[in-house]
């Protein structure tokens, strides 16, 4: 068979990759394999020279590919080098944020997506062969600490209650679903630690009759989640997202941008 002449194989020479890309890619996979730690700081350049066999700006121009993708942090003066960053949710948060906010993306959009991605990690916490002794048992205990609390300051009862979604998340069993839905979750904390702190500074915080309907339906998530009931706690737990947003930013103005800054301080 012959390949017709209008069909080139390639659309020019192969490249090949260029030698600080490769020196990068050596650390960036070490960094990712948690053979080097985070924390840990690389062997000095001269070292690093003798190791790669390659020359000073090769090797500078790989670390500087390396602290561009956030992996290290060079620090200069009298005590150089680089520390090793490795990456973690709350750095994908960031970078999320960054990524939307250059979309021009709202908050409503956020507090949408994440209405949508939340009661898919309850539905996979129900699915969990070992969700009553791991999940359902920190489910349970968070209910608990939340009931202790409904008297209490607005601030630890709430972070009660967000503690509550978070674990859900955290133990659903899938990867790439709790990072989602945890960069989601982080980006809109601010704003819930927002509304808390205005409420209670104005009066306005649900009283402990107010309270008592949330904690309620986050046992009934956890019953449903005992029983492995998938569909019924997916329902149960997009009905308490709805409440809950309409509940938090009711008040604010969901049209306002994403705005990065605040991820980075709450962490």
């Amino acid at each position: 068979m012959h390949l017709p002449s209008t069909a080139p194989l390639s659309a020019g020479p192969v490249q090949p990759d260029r030698l600080p890309d490769v020196v990068a890619g050596r650390i960036r996979e070490l960094i990712l394999l948690g053979e080097l730690k985070d924390g840990e700081r690389l062997p000095p350049l001269d070292n690093l020279l003798t190791q790669f066999g390659v020359s000073a700006p090769t090797m500078r121009e790989a670390l500087r590919i390396l602290e561009a993708e956030g992996l290290i942090k060079v620090q200069r003066g009298s005590i150089g080098g680089a520390l090793v960053q490795r990456p973690t949710p709350q750095t994908a948060a960031y970078t999320l944020a960054l990524v939307l906010r250059s979309q021009g993306t709202d908050k409503g959009d956020v507090v949408e997506a994440l209405s949508l991605l939340e009661p898919l990690c309850a539905m996979q916490c129900a699915r969990l062969s070992n969700r009553k002794s791991t999940v359902v048992r920190e489910l349970r205990k968070i209910n608990a600490a939340s009931r202790e609390l409904l008297d209490d300051d607005e601030v630890k009862f709430n972070d009660t209650m967000t503690r509550f979604h978070t674990t859900l998340v955290q133990r659903c069993g899938s990867d790439t679903l709790k990072l989602l839905t945890g960069a989601l979750g982080s980006i809109c904390l601010a704003d819930v630690r927002n509304w808390v702190t205005s409420t209670s500074a104005h009066g306005h915080y649900p009283t402990a009759a107010e309270r008592l309907p949330s904690i309620k339906v986050h046992e009934r998530i956890t019953d449903l989640i005992y029983a492995g009931k998938d569909v019924e706690v997916a329902a149960e737990m997009t009905a308490h997202a709805k409440v809950t947003r309409q509940h938090i930013y009711g008040g604010g103005d969901p049209t306002e941008l994403v705005d990065p800054r605040t991820v980075r301080r709450g962490h």
